[in-house]
């Protein structure tokens, strides 16, 4: 009798535990990112990314866990919302390569100029030992967990008012450029001259003439309508992008066991989706483009092995003054781990 009584008050005593946990307030997660809401083709592979990071943690946790995003750079450029991430004031952020670069140096060997063939040897080697190394610095450095490494619409390429065809083309051309001082180093070994110039004010900028030309991914391009100031399209492949998901750490560590499990496994499935839309939009951006008037030029292998040769050492030599004395040990990590994934396929 003891016995039973004891078995019935275990099972209430789990009963009302699962029910307690079933009528708990969720969780609120607060994702703020620069891309678009809606889900499309041609379309971001950020947004498909968190959409899927959305649905999986709802589903896997029964509802505790409710993933709320912040499209459009409704809560502020990236560098403003990894700080508000840092602070708290949100949860997780979507942002890109280039605006981590100030926050650790390091990142920027993942932009060395044509050190990437394709985005399969990209995808790789962000997955492995690498990418985790990566991570695991920025974490040390800014108490941000990076959750995942999706694609962030491929290659950067250049865009202008005039055509590129050639190095020869850019000489004196104001080119707008990102926050990546190496990148800064190779539009200069290109002769142009560079202005830093935010995203956000980048149209204007364009249309006024305080920039001529810029460099980002093709579908950035597309969906800010920078064709409209910048119809002509160099396909340089110059440098690869990449669009981090992140997580305030202590926020992190602040969730049990369970549910850090369910966000490591969204973040796994956020580089998948985001990924395959990234590839699947690169199948079908370049006609968008074109119906809206961008004019593309592929460069000969030899137009692209001046580009090549002129621009990776100078962005190398820049990024390793910013780096620490293992700079030129994270140089070779990232050029072994390239030569090692292309070697397995």
């Amino acid at each position: 009798m003891k016995k039973f009584a004891a078995f019935a008050f275990g099972l209430s005593m789990a009963v009302t535990t699962l029910a307690g946990a079933a009528n708990a307030e969720p969780i609120v997660i607060k994702i703020g990112h620069g891309s678009e809401g809606d889900l499309h083709l041609p379309g971001a592979g950020r947004t498909a990314c968190v959409a899927a990071m959305k649905d999986y943690l709802n589903v896997a946790s029964d509802g505790q866990l409710d993933l709320e995003a912040y499209p459009d750079s409704s809560l502020g450029d990236a560098r403003s919302m990894i700080e508000s991430a840092q602070t708290g004031v949100i949860q997780m952020a979507g942002v890109y390569t280039s605006i981590m670069v100030p926050f650790m140096p390091e990142i920027a060997i993942t932009q060395i100029p044509y050190v990437f063939p394709d985005s399969l040897t990209a995808w790789q080697v962000m997955e492995g030992p690498l990418g985790d190394a990566l991570a695991e610095g920025f974490l040390e450095k800014t108490g941000l967990r990076v959750l995942a490494w999706p694609e962030g619409a491929g290659f950067r390429n250049i865009y202008s008012e005039k055509p590129i065809h050639s190095v020869a083309d850019m000489k004196g051309m104001k080119m707008r450029v990102p926050e990546n001082p190496g990148l800064l180093a190779m539009f200069r070994a290109w002769d142009a001259n560079t202005v830093t110039i935010g995203w956000s004010e980048l149209y204007t900028a364009l249309q006024s003439g305080m920039a001529e030309g810029h460099d980002t991914e093709l579908y950035s391009m597309y969906a800010s309508k920078l064709y409209e100031v910048n119809p002509y399209v160099a396909m340089t492949r110059h440098s690869y992008n990449l669009h981090p998901i992140l997580i305030n750490e202590a926020f992190f560590q602040s969730l049990s066991p369970e549910n850090q499990t369910l966000m490591l496994r969204a973040g796994d499935l956020c580089s998948r989706m985001g990924n395959a839309q990234s590839y699947l939009s690169s199948l079908v951006i370049q006609e968008a483009m074109e119906a809206e008037g961008a004019v593309f030029y592929y460069p000969t292998a030899a137009e692209l092995a001046e580009f090549r040769e002129l621009a990776q050492q100078p962005y190398i030599d820049m990024v390793l003054r910013k780096m620490g004395d293992d700079g030129q040990e994270w140089v070779d990590r990232i050029f072994a781990a390239t030569k090692e994934a292309e070697s397995q396929r």
